[in-house]
Parts: structure tokens; sequence; C-alpha cells
């Protein structure tokens, strides 16, 4: 481990948030990797001051990512690492420093022009940020060596999966589990965006199968990526470059695994549509009704009508 938690006196709060500066436009791979790197030590801090345990399922296999892939699971990174620190916090005020993004929801993803790594940097460093602070409000001391090496190899594949296995540690330091619903609206989101690109095609919901698990869902959202893949590059566009064949033989899916896939899929068809620009549609009204406890099996379902209009996607000219 590279910093040794110890107590120490409460003026540790300013110390706590120090190598959280804004970052600049030109920012590249492997400074995101190497504060994401950062950030895995923080919360190596935490995790063995309190003694969680260590995510244990295999990281995602990467070959190709954009900044947009890295953006959306930073974005899900700040939401946990924020909770995380005001459930530490309670009734307490995190000793933030003057001027930081203080909002319960992350930066915004730009609308008015591609997502830069600058964009990723600025969410990995308000997350760490809520961490350290933290750590300092309880007086924990970080003695800390040198920064992580800056690897000059580091590619935005790489900070993904250090972004999606500080999710996975966060999970676990929370000590619950990302609720089903949160999975069930990102690919509610996504039969929309899947909806426009077909122009109104929402095909109906495929019969419920009681007894579905996480693993299940996963599988079929995979599925539904190698369709997305198909269909963007009939367009010239690039998709995560996930190894779908080793994430189809997963045994150790989560709910919060779901979650990430799910989010992953819902960047690209978000992107893919910001370049089709096509016209807005909305599903029939109670075609597909939020169930009112949502679980693995109602997932699966509606990511039937996803894979249904993927398919379709795929196919078209």
């Amino acid at each position: 481990m590279s910093a040794l938690a110890l107590l120490c006196s409460p003026g540790f709060a300013e110390q706590a948030n120090e190598g959280a500066a804004r970052p600049e436009s030109g920012t590249t791979a492997p400074e995101v990797h190497q504060a994401a790197t950062q950030f895995q030590r923080d919360l190596e801090v935490w995790r063995w001051v309190t003694g969680s345990p260590k995510p244990l399922a295999s990281p995602w296999a990467v070959s190709e990512a954009a900044p947009r892939h890295l953006l959306w699971q930073a974005q899900v990174m700040f939401r946990k690492a924020s909770e995380l620190a005001q459930e530490v916090a309670g009734s307490r005020t995190l000793p933030l420093p003057e001027g930081s993004w203080r909002r319960a929801q992350p930066r915004p993803v730009p609308l008015d022009r591609d997502i830069e790594m600058a964009d990723v940097l600025r969410v990995v460093a308000d997350a760490r940020e809520r961490i350290r602070a933290a750590i300092g409000l309880e007086k924990i001391r970080m003695v800390e060596g040198q920064k992580p090496p800056l690897d000059p190899t580091a590619t935005a594949s790489d900070v993904l999966v250090s972004i999606v296995q500080a999710n996975r540690q966060l999970n676990l330091l929370q000590h619950r589990e990302v609720p089903p619903r949160d999975a069930y609206n990102r690919v509610m989101a996504a039969v929309n965006h899947a909806g426009d690109l077909l122009g109104g095609g929402y095909p109906p919901a495929p019969p419920l199968a009681a007894g579905q698990r996480p693993d299940d869902v996963y599988r079929r959202l995979v599925t539904c990526m190698g369709l997305l893949q198909e269909a963007a590059a009939a367009h010239g566009i690039q998709t995560l470059g996930l190894n779908l064949q080793r994430e189809l033989a997963r045994q150790d899916v989560s709910d919060a695994d779901v979650y990430h896939l799910a989010t992953t899929l819902l960047a690209d068809l978000e992107y893919l549509a910001q370049v089709l620009r096509p016209q807005a549609t909305r599903a029939p009204r109670g075609e597909y009704p939020m169930p009112d406890f949502v679980f693995p099996a109602h997932i699966h379902q509606l990511a039937g009508v996803l894979e249904a209009q993927l398919r379709t996607l795929a196919r078209s000219p």
C-alpha cells in the first residue's frame, strides 16, 4: 500500500484536498490515468481503515474507449464518492476547499462540443476531493510518497478500466449494491434513443421471465452491445471496444456490473443519436410501465426490447 493511515490532528483538512486543482484543455490520457490511480490509492486507505473487502470481479478488457465512455463512468464515480462522503460526515460539514464543486450532481456532459480528457479529469478531481474530505474529517492522516508515476503508454481504455474498478470498490465501501431501478432507468433511456434512431420503432416487451439473475441481464446487455457495435460501424462510428466473449462468460456479475454496462451502452447510443440527429419520438403510452419494485427479471425484459431494436438497427442500411 502506498499510503499509511494514521491518527492525526484536526489540521489535516487543508492537506486532504491538495492536488485537486482544476485541469486545463490539452489533458492527455496518461494524466487522467495518473489521477484515477491517485483516487484508487485514496480509496485503498479508506478500505484499509474500515476493513472493507476488495472487489473480486475481473477488470474489463477494453481495446477501444473514447472520452465519452470515461466521463459517463466518472460521473457515476463522483456520485458514489459524494454519497460515501456524506454518509461519513453525517450532520458535520465536509471540509471542502473554497470554490470546490459542491453540487451533489457531477459536472454535466458538455452539449456544445466534443467531450475531452480535461472534462474527465475535472470529474475525477471532484470525486477525489470528496473522498479526501471524508478522510480528513475522520482525522486520518495519509503519509504519502510521490505521485503515481505518469505512464506515457496509458490509453483511454486503461483509464476506463481504472474508473470502473474504483466504482466497484466504492460499492463495497458503501456496503450496499446499486438499486436495480437505476439500471432499469439506464436501459429505458437506451430504449428511447434506439426508438428515435428507428423513427419510432418500439416493439412490444417480451414476456416476463421469472427467476432472472444479474448475470442473465448482463449477458443480454452484452448481446445488445455487440449489436450496437454492428449498427455504429455501418455509420463509421467507433463504440466501446469491450471484449464481449469474455464478458459473456462471466459468472461473478453483480447489480452494479449491470448498471455500469448499461451506462456505457447508453453513452454510445446517445452519441450515435447526436451524430445521426434522428427526429425525436416517444414510446406508446403505457407500453413499458415502470414496476413499483424492480428486480432483475424486469431489467431483463426491458433489455429484450432494446435487443430487438438494435437487431433491427444493425440490419438497417
